[in-house]
């Protein structure tokens, strides 16, 4: 009888449950454990591309208007930077962020997701894309980043895409003091897949 009257009790208690605190993340024993390498990922992606030699392609559209040009290794490099900078991974950064993931089973694929709720972090979002394989080891099919910071006098939102073994996009919007820039997409292309 008590035990049904807290059950009775416990359903009719539709007060809101409070937002869930910022949780770390732990591994079986009970420690925190370190987020998605996303820097050391791309930096393996790039040693790849750089001993494989493929030609690579850079397009860059602003207002509609595409430029296709031959990139080089610098070009490769200095872009993905935006993508390995800063780490989420450093203490002083990994306390602001949660990672959530969701599992795709029509796929199969899993999203893990890192999000903060502070905005003035320049990482606002990391989604990476995993395609699970229980023979052999798990493959990251993608990383899908969004940024904002500022410069000087200027803001910038950008959206990143890392698509394995395809290309890399990064689309950036600039406002000069309120004022909005034409919007800049740039992919770099270098296709090693089959």
């Amino acid at each position: 009888m008590l035990i049904a009257a807290l059950l009775v009790s416990s359903c009719n208690n539709h007060s809101p449950i409070p937002a869930k605190a910022k949780t770390e993340v732990k591994d079986s024993t009970g420690t925190p454990h370190d987020f998605f390498p996303v820097p050391d990922y791309i930096g393996g992606q790039l040693k790849i591309i750089d001993s494989l030699q493929l030609p690579i392609s850079k397009t860059v559209i602003i207002n509609n208007n595409s430029k296709l040009s031959v990139a080089t290794d610098k070009e490769l490099s200095e872009l993905a930077q935006n993508f390995r900078q800063p780490d989420i991974n450093a203490p002083d950064l990994k306390k602001f962020y949660t990672e959530t993931s969701i599992a795709d089973q029509s796929g199969p694929s899993v999203t893990l997701i890192f999000t903060t709720a502070d905005t003035t972090l320049p990482i606002q979002k990391i989604n990476v894309y995993i395609k699970p394989d229980p023979v052999e080891n798990d493959k990251v099919t993608g990383i899908y980043m969004e940024k904002i910071f500022s410069r000087n006098d200027t803001s910038f939102s950008q959206k990143l895409y890392w698509k394995t073994g395809k290309n890399m996009q990064v689309i950036t919007e600039k406002k000069v003091k309120g004022k909005s820039l034409p919007v800049e997409q740039v992919k770099i292309t270098w296709d090693y897949t089959d």
